[in-house]
Order: structure tokens, then C-alpha cells, then sequence
């Protein structure tokens, strides 16, 4: 014993200090590999763990979809947005799988219309069958400041509206060549158009943009997360007007994608063959009340109320808010005094517009 106290006595202090360096160093390294930090996020009633968001490698992403592109100026391109039927005459659509935000919302009758929007720069052959217009539609093309809005006629509200509100509006009723008609079904289920009649009409009709320069879009966030492993939401029902109006939504974890199916089979765009697909899902919760005896509706799209956001197999419960119609519709969480906005995956993002006739179910 006396002879390992000498030894230790003739060992310089520095060799301690290194020793202790060293260790704190492998400490450290431990921590930063092996050591995930999380934060918390509320899905229905449960407190469940997340991966720490974080930022994909993106030196550019795109406003309207949060998808990574080559240069700057393609950052915030110009947009149309279409009106696309959903009446089971019209089945299967064309184009839903291009579009990067697709509105799924109820007209008269409480079946669904698709609201699909694209950058003007798309290459699509063929987009519809075409429909009409309504007026809470246009309080979402307002949220797209230069937008272009194709349509065939619609309600005597609408086309107020659209009058009113200064629309950059290519209606098919006076604009009709950028349309055309589909011999192989009946109207009305047969008006398309395609992204080189809309960048025609884009550089025809420029001037019919609103009287503003700035044309940059209040984007959403995104953020990347890794795939839900507890307590996960893998199907999605949504049900407007019966069977033939819903939807199932089916998670595949290996795409990291919610695929569509209606009675039981995969939705298929009938012009890429492609079946339709989400990275995100929103279910936007809304009042709606019936206005005349068409059964038009009006709908509550302005204010706030309840939402769920599903993502990664994840289901995050808060609500949706837009202070104005030109202002942007976003989702928040339920954490703290105001919440925190839920960042979207990249990429296509579908919003379920649901009001109280319908239903929405999960599991």
C-alpha cells in the first residue's frame, strides 16, 4: 500500500486533468450519439413522444408544398387553382395526383368537390371534369395572392363574388378556349383543361391579376419527423353524403404516405395511373348552414375551430384559424396559451373540409 502512494505521489497533476478531459470527452460523445432529444406533442388524449424536428437538407423549398427545389426563383411560383367534381358520373377524375394542396369540401347535397391547385409551370395533360363555382371556395383562393381560378359558371353568389373580390378568374362560360369537352362523357362531367391552355391563358390575360406586386405566399411550416411507433393512427374515414361520398385513407409506412380508397379499391387518377396520395392529411372541422332550395351552403371559413393534422402515422389535435379572407388558413396545436403551428410534411397536402352532417372516424 505504502509503495502504490508513492507511485501515485510521483504522477503529475497534469496526467489527472488529462484523464478527466478524456473522460468528459467520451461522456459527451455518448450523450450526442446515443442520445436522442424529443419534445412533446398531444395526439387525441395521449402525450406522445416525437422525434425532435428537424429541417431537411433544402437550400430552397417551395411555399406552397415545403418541397425542396433547384433555385430561389422557383420558390414561389405562380398558381391556378381548379375546381374538380367528385360526382360518381365524373369518376374517375384526372390530374388530383399533380396538384400540390387539394381542398375537399361539400357543395349542395352534401357530396364533396375538389378545389386543386398547382403551380402554373406543371406539366399536366389533362385536369377535371371541370366544375362550378362556390363562394367559400374563393375565400381559399384568396389566401394565394395572384392566383388564377378556373371554373365552369357557378353560384349567383360566387360569380358576386368573384366580380367583388377582384379573382384573377378564367371562367369557362366566357373563356372557353382554354377548355375543352370530352366526347367520351356527357355534360356536365365532361369540361377539361391541362397546363398548357392555363400557361396560355396565364400569359393572355396577366393584366386580370390583382394590382399588387407582391405575390409571395405566407407559407406553412415544414418540418421533418421520424414515423410514429406508439399509439399511431393508420386509417382515416371520412364520410360526407352516404357511401358513395367517403373515403378511406390507409397509412403505408414504407412511402410514408396516406393512399385513398373508395368501397374498398385504390383511387386511381384516370390521367398518370397513379393512385391518389397525401403526405399530409388535415380534417378542417366547419359550420355550414343551407342558404336556398338548390341546398347551396354557406360555410364558416373565416375565425377559427377544431382541427386534426395526421402525418408519419402520427394524429395531432388542435385547431385551424384565418383572421381574414385574403389571410392564410394555418393549424395549431393545443399546447400553451395560443399552441404552436403544426409542421406539415413536405409535399402534397390534402385538407378534408368536414362539416356537422358528415363524419370522420380513425384507428
Amino acid at each position: 500500500m505504502h509503495h502504490l502512494l508513492t507511485k501515485l505521489k510521483s504522477i503529475s497533476p497534469l496526467y489527472f486533468i488529462s484523464a478527466g478531459v478524456t473522460l468528459l470527452g467520451l461522456i459527451l460523445l455518448w450523450v450526442v450519439f446515443f442520445h436522442t432529444p424529443s419534445t412533446a406533442t398531444h395526439a387525441g388524449d395521449t402525450l406522445i413522444e416525437l422525434e425532435e424536428a428537424v429541417a431537411e437538407d433544402c437550400e430552397y423549398r417551395r411555399a406552397i408544398d415545403g418541397v425542396c427545389v433547384d433555385i430561389a426563383s422557383q420558390r414561389d411560383p405562380d398558381l391556378v387553382g381548379i375546381m374538380i367534381e367528385n360526382h360518381y358520373e365524373a369518376r374517375p377524375v384526372s390530374g388530383l395526383t399533380s396538384a400540390s394542396v387539394v381542398y375537399e369540401a361539400p357543395v349542395e347535397g352534401n357530396y364533396n368537390r375538389f378545389f386543386a391547385v398547382y403551380p402554373v409551370d406543371s406539366s399536366i395533360k389533362k385536369v377535371g371534369p371541370v366544375r362550378s363555382a362556390r363562394p367559400y371556395y374563393l375565400d381559399w383562393v384568396s389566401e394565394y395572392p395572384g392566383m388564377m381560378y378556373m371554373h365552369v359558371g357557378g353560384s349567383p353568389d360566387a360569380l358576386e363574388d368573384i366580380d367583388q373580390f377582384g379573382i384573377f378568374d378564367l371562367n369557362e362560360f366566357y373563356r372557353g378556349w382554354y377548355y375543352w369537352r370530352d366526347g367520351a362523357r356527357y355534360a356536365p362531367h365532361n369540361v377539361y383543361t391541362s397546363s398548357v391552355l392555363w400557361r396560355k391563358a396565364m400569359e393572355d390575360y396577366s393584366d386580370n391579376r390583382l394590382q399588387t406586386t407582391d405575390y409571395s405566399l405566407d407559407s406553412w411550416r415544414f418540418e421533418k419527423w421520424g414515423q410514429c411507433e406508439e399509439n399511431c393512427v393508420n386509417e382515416i374515414s371520412t364520410v360526407f353524403s352516404g357511401e358513395t361520398y367517403s373515403a378511406t385513407w390507409e397509412y403505408n409506412s414504407s412511402t410514408e404516405q396516406y393512399e385513398r380508397f373508395e368501397f374498398g379499391e385504390p383511387v386511381v387518377d384516370l390521367q398518370t395511373g397513379d393512385q391518389v396520395v397525401a403526405d399530409t392529411l388535415i380534417v378542417q372541422y366547419v359550420d355550414t348552414e343551407v342558404i336556398d332550395g338548390v341546398g347551396r351552403l354557406s360555410m364558416e371559413t373565416i375565425g377559427s375551430g377544431d382541427g386534426i393534422l395526421f402525418r408519419n402515422g402520427f394524429k395531432i389535435e388542435g385547431e385551424w384559424r384565418k383572421e381574414s379572407r385574403e389571410g392564410r388558413t394555418k393549424f395549431y396545436d393545443f399546447d400553451g396559451v395560443d399552441g404552436n403551428e403544426i409542421a406539415l410534411k413536405a409535399g402534397k397536402i390534402w385538407i378534408v373540409v368536414m362539416n356537422g352532417t358528415g363524419s370522420v372516424s380513425y384507428e
